[in-house]
């Protein structure tokens, strides 16, 4: 429960944290409301007792953390129109703190009180207020466009906008249903994170060199060739060094920048709250169907449902995604 709460508020949510951006403009009073319920809730963990209680106020904060990742992207390509660096540079920072987030907890776990993981969480969260606070001026605000914003129902309409999600939606469901069964090797390297925080600022300039339909293609191609390449090695030490890395960056930022092509500035926010939502919906149904099949068949099983998964999600990025930059757009 602690786990499926938020990742269906991530689901449900994300659009409506895009669209209340778009409406208002306000991103720093959004950003600083959702620190404040995630600073709040690692303070009460402490003197929570009960499981049920434990799961009531992470459901709380995942009310509010849902509007990170679609503001924060949204906020992020508002002043630039190359998306892909912008996008780029967002996710660079998100992942060196998640690098260095993980590290500090490990650390405090392994040789302190658990109690200190939930003092460090409440002072991410007051920081963050602070941070936001300071940074008014630098771009947490959007101006309201003068431009009519077509709304949800016209972006889900658009066909780019839908084949993007379904494909991102497939992508997502290959690389995370065999996600699970690697959290030994993540825990005992953060090789990954670190490779994943440079693959994120190199990625995003190459989506705007190259192209973002390529480098979403080569993501999609790279998951069906590691998957088919695990199936056949079993060395646990070359497995490691595949699992680290950098794959998903290519979906991610290039997803990203399709998507604020897709989208005019009025409709940012809701476009990647959309794109987001779908994203976390092929994160959830895949560790799903991995699950179901490893119970039912084996585990090898699941490398082969990945790798097809893979490798549909790449043919039908290259009959069906289409390369859209707002320069096209302009009459």
């Amino acid at each position: 429960m602690v786990s499926f709460l938020p990742a269906i508020e991530t689901i449900v949510l994300s659009p409506v944290w895009g669209g209340i951006l778009d409406s208002t403009g306000k991103g720093t009073r959004i950003l600083a409301l959702s620190f404040l319920v995630q600073a709040a809730g690692f303070t009460l963990f402490p003197f929570l007792r009960d499981p049920a209680q434990f799961v009531f106020v992470v459901a709380l904060m995942g009310l509010f953390s849902s509007s990170f990742i679609p503001i924060f992207a949204a906020l992020a390509t508002d002043k630039t129109t190359q998306y892909g660096r912008a996008i780029g540079g967002f996710w660079t920072a998100a992942s060196l703190g998640y690098a260095s987030a993980t590290l500090i907890g490990g650390v405090l776990f392994q040789f302190l009180n658990p109690l200190y993981l939930y003092l460090l969480g409440a002072l991410y969260g007051y920081t963050g207020i602070l941070v936001v606070s300071f940074l008014t001026k630098q771009g947490l605000t959007i101006t309201k466009p003068v431009i009519r914003a077509e709304g949800y129902w016209s972006l889900l309409r658009q066909r780019n906008v839908l084949i993007l999600c379904g494909v991102s939606i497939l992508a997502l469901v290959s690389s995370s249903s065999f996600n699970s069964f690697f959290t030994i090797y993540l825990v005992d390297s953060l090789s990954g994170s670190r490779l994943m925080a440079i693959a994120f600022r190199v990625v995003g300039p190459l989506d705007d060199r190259i192209g973002r339909k390529p480098m979403f293609l080569l993501g999609a191609v790279g998951y069906a060739i590691y998957f088919a390449t695990i199936y056949f090695v079993t060395n646990t030490v070359v497995v490691t060094i595949l699992w680290t890395l950098p794959i998903y960056p290519l979906i991610q930022a290039s997803a990203a920048a399709l998507m604020s092509d897709y989208t005019s500035i009025a409709d940012r926010g809701k476009g990647l709250g959309i794109l987001e939502s779908a994203i976390s919906l092929g994160g959830g149904l895949g560790p799903l169907i991995g699950g179901v099949i490893a119970d039912a068949t084996q585990l090898q099983s699941v490398i082969l449902f990945a790798f097809a998964a893979a490798l549909g999600s790449a043919a039908l990025s290259q009959l069906f995604l289409k390369e859209r930059t707002q320069t096209s757009m302009m009459p």
